[in-house]
């Protein structure tokens, strides 16, 4: 694919006037037609060349602390329920959530501790590896033994950075994980996200198209009007807009600005004043894996890993959003929000603040997916007209296109 060079930056100046046209004119400047978000068939060639062949995160190592842990997730995508597991041997393995006899569930909590996975059906257990234990009455499968190596759990691949659980639908996929994630990666290294807590978990179906609800996470254009509310001063002029912007081949990265004139609201003072660890400027905070291109006014970074899932960094925290297509246009949105330890009381209260504060402004972002579906669907438009402040969007209908392209 010809994208744009992995490490480039494209910095936008404190009055955000960089063109971007003439920096990565393989994506083009054009309007973006419609039909990506509104054709089934363009949604089965995503389902089958982007989904089907690439690495997808679905939880934390935290969530399987111990040997014999594990949890299930659903992938919408696919209809297909899976079970995560920690090992004997501490290795993290990810399967098929189905007994290879005759299809039960095999796990039916979403989250447990166990020694064998058991069918509650006819009795068939497997080993934490997956390898088929124990059938019972086994002498009326006269095939058994030379059938066994074929009747393990159906497994995926599965592998982890920094604590992040990945799984690929192929069990032994061509391109390691952490050649995957690439430059991103590399620059998120070092952050600590060993030392962050789970703090909260929200979860919608939205009545879009996956693409265009990553897209209202990934530029800060409309910050300003949307956020008005939820974020009282947002309307002063450049409010979150990009510092600076990265490509990644498929993933990219957006560092937001936070004006030195926006002023807090009266619980945020009070809040904010007991903990550098809530959402507010840090621009001087000393942090690995954040800030990778040394903004001035820098607030956050929003990190989008193709093809679904963000890992946005802050100065001691970081959230995460994964949004699970189940056509193409219907969208199972995942968020989860991660802070430093609170050591204190008033640390703890400033979590809590952050926790509405965050699923408010959140809220607001999911208000117009549905709106904007619905003018594709129905024609009233045609196309997406995108400007430069919103070169992420841009980039990703161009990466998915591109892969489309392909045989």
């Amino acid at each position: 694919m010809n994208r744009p060079d992995k490490t480039a930056s494209y910095a936008f100046s404190p009055q955000h006037d960089m063109k971007f046209a003439t920096d990565v004119p393989e994506m083009g400047n054009g309007p973006i037609p419609h039909e990506s978000i509104t054709s089934e068939a363009y949604f089965e060639q995503e389902r089958e060349k982007i989904f089907k062949r690439t690495w997808l995160q679905v939880g934390r190592v935290e969530e399987i602390p111990e040997s014999g842990d594990y949890f299930t997730r659903e992938l919408p995508t696919f209809d297909q329920n899976i079970v995560v597991v920690r090992g004997k041997d501490e290795v993290v393995r990810a399967f098929h959530n189905v007994c290879t006899h005759r299809g039960m569930a095999l796990v039916t909590k979403s989250c447990a501790s166990t020694r064998t996975f058991t069918c509650e059906f006819h009795g068939w257990s497997f080993g934490l590896d997956g390898q088929l234990q124990h059938v019972p009455a086994k002498e009326s499968f006269p095939n058994l033994e030379k059938d066994k190596p074929g009747l393990n759990m159906r497994s995926l691949g599965c592998d982890t950075w920094n604590g992040f659980i990945f799984i690929h639908m192929n069990p032994e996929p061509e391109q390691p994980l952490r050649e995957f994630l690439g430059g991103l990666a590399d620059d998120m290294d070092g952050f600590p996200f060993d030392k962050c807590q789970h703090i909260a978990h929200y979860t919608s179906r939205v009545k879009a198209n996956w693409k265009l609800c990553i897209d209202a996470f990934q530029e800060a254009y409309h910050a300003a009007y949307l956020h008005r509310h939820a974020i009282p001063g947002a309307e002063n002029g450049g409010f979150a807009l990009p510092t600076s912007v990265r490509f990644y081949e498929g993933h990219r990265s957006v560092s937001v600005w936070l004006i030195d004139n926006l002023q807090p609201t009266p619980a945020e003072t009070i809040a904010y004043a007991h903990s550098a660890h809530g959402f507010t400027k840090v621009s001087e905070t000393k942090m690995e894996g954040i800030n990778p291109s040394d903004d001035e006014g820098w607030w956050f970074d929003v990190n989008v890993f193709f093809p679904n899932f963000f890992c946005d960094l802050g100065g001691g925290w970081y959230f995460t959003y994964n949004f699970w297509p189940v056509s193409h246009n219907d969208t199972i949105w995942n968020m989860n929000i991660y802070q430093m330890e609170a050591a204190t009381a008033s640390e703890k209260v400033v979590q809590e603040f952050t926790r509405i504060a965050l699923r408010d402004t959140v809220y607001e972002d999911m208000s117009t997916m549905e709106f904007s579906q619905k003018a594709f669907e129905s024609g009233v438009l045609s196309e997406q007209y995108i400007g430069d402040t919103e070169i992420a969007v841009r980039h990703q209908y161009w990466v998915v296109d591109e892969i489309l392209k392909k045989p």
